[in-house]
């Protein structure tokens, strides 16, 4: 039950209530014009506890955060914009255009955020370094992505698939990967014929291997030229590596080059090389040639003729001149009318495998060579009568891959 008095035009009142018995207090103000009594209920329930509520503001919730709605402190993450947040959209995902911090993505904000593959790197941020993050070689300084992990490239083919709008260059490759063979640089060509292609030279004068009987009895003794087959460079500019003056066979032990850098491979990065390939670009074919040969037949008979033979990574030596070439003349009447020298060209693809010249064989006659010997180690020359024998390759630059 309620009761109450009222005295003038204002009241504040007190209300208690408990049990069955009411206590009213009636507070008149003596003065129209004072302020208002705040009025306060106070309600003890029937466990003894009491529940107040006042019209001021409720203990606790205050302006903490400072942005003038009462609503206490913000913090990031509460997907509310406050002061000092670039923004706020309420989740933890780090790659969209609000990261846990409260701001936009950034290459330097020590989270792995936006594009990132990894931290602070990768995506449209600095390239990463190896073992760092990656999805393709554009995330890595070395180019390579493998398994999700930047690394180096195993070939010039490799980096241009990871890196399709690459260009032509000196770029470093691990073609045996991880634990083999340090990284090394290489030329590449990226831009012949689909690119992709390891770029070398023989590191030998004038770029090919030439051994003839004597001065006054050259390699050069027939009416065509003998370098014909060799793009860049003539008979008369070449100076044959062996000349003594007496029958020979001359293993030599062949070093390829970095043509851009003009440094010669070491034998362990040529290993690597030869398993990371498995063609010869179709103008930079293996040429072997016999000039004079007087229709020897030192393959079989090991007393006359001139051959040309290599060794790739199979032991066994591999006879590059089958045929024979006819008499181009003695020391004093060469060359003879119409003579020529025979020529083989040698590719991986039986198709290209061709004969020039006099050779008695056909295109039919060369099988092709295994990938593995396409840059051979060693080339065995045998000048066995007038006249010598060259080896080398199409172009002075080697394509392979």
């Amino acid at each position: 039950m309620l009761s109450g008095a009222c005295g003038g035009d204002d009241a504040a009142t007190t209300r208690t209530s408990g049990g069955d018995t009411a206590a009213t207090t009636d507070a008149t103000t003596t003065d129209a014009t004072a302020t208002d009594a705040t009025t306060t209920d106070a309600t003890t329930t029937g466990d003894g506890s009491s529940d107040s509520s006042s019209d001021a503001t409720t203990a606790g919730t205050g302006d903490g955060d400072g942005d003038g709605d009462g609503d206490g402190d913000g913090f990031c993450g509460d997907g509310l914009l406050d002061p000092l947040e670039a923004c706020d959209d309420g989740n933890s995902d780090e790659t969209d255009t609000c990261t846990t911090l409260c701001l936009p993505p950034a290459c330097d904000d020590g989270i792995v955020s936006g594009d990132e593959t990894d931290l602070d790197c990768g995506g449209g941020c600095s390239p990463c370094g190896l073992g760092a993050a990656c999805i393709d070689g554009g995330d890595c300084q070395a180019l390579g992505c493998a398994a999700g992990q930047c690394a180096y490239p195993t070939s010039c083919l490799d980096l241009l698939a990871q890196n399709p709008l690459i260009g032509d260059g000196l770029y470093d490759l691990d073609p045996d990967g991880e634990g083999g063979v340090a990284p090394f640089t290489a030329s590449c060509d990226m831009t012949t014929d689909g690119g992709g292609w390891f770029r070398l030279s023989l590191s030998d004068t004038d770029n090919l291997i030439v051994a003839e009987l004597a001065v006054d009895n050259p390699w050069h003794k027939c009416a065509d030229d003998s370098a014909k087959h060799f793009a860049w460079i003539t008979e008369d500019q070449v100076t044959p590596d062996v000349s003594p003056g007496v029958n020979q066979i001359t293993d030599v032990n062949l070093v390829y080059q970095n043509p851009e850098l003009v440094v010669d491979y070491t034998g362990p990065q040529m290993d690597a090389i030869r398993d990371a390939i498995s063609e010869l670009h179709p103008t930079t074919r293996m040429v072997a040639l016999t000039s004079d040969d007087d229709n020897g037949d030192y393959q079989n008979t090991l007393t006359a003729g001139h051959e040309v033979y290599v060794q790739g990574k199979t032991p066994n030596f591999i006879l590059l001149t089958p045929g024979d070439d006819g008499n181009c003349g003695g020391g004093a009447d060469w060359p003879l009318a119409n003579s020529q020298s025979g020529y083989y060209l040698w590719s991986q693809d039986p198709a290209l495998s061709i004969v020039d010249g006099q050779t008695g064989l056909t295109d039919d006659d060369l099988p092709g060579l295994m990938p593995q010997d396409l840059l051979p180690y060693k080339v065995r020359l045998v000048v066995y009568t007038g006249g010598g024998v060259a080896f080398g390759y199409e172009q002075q630059v080697i394509l392979v891959r």
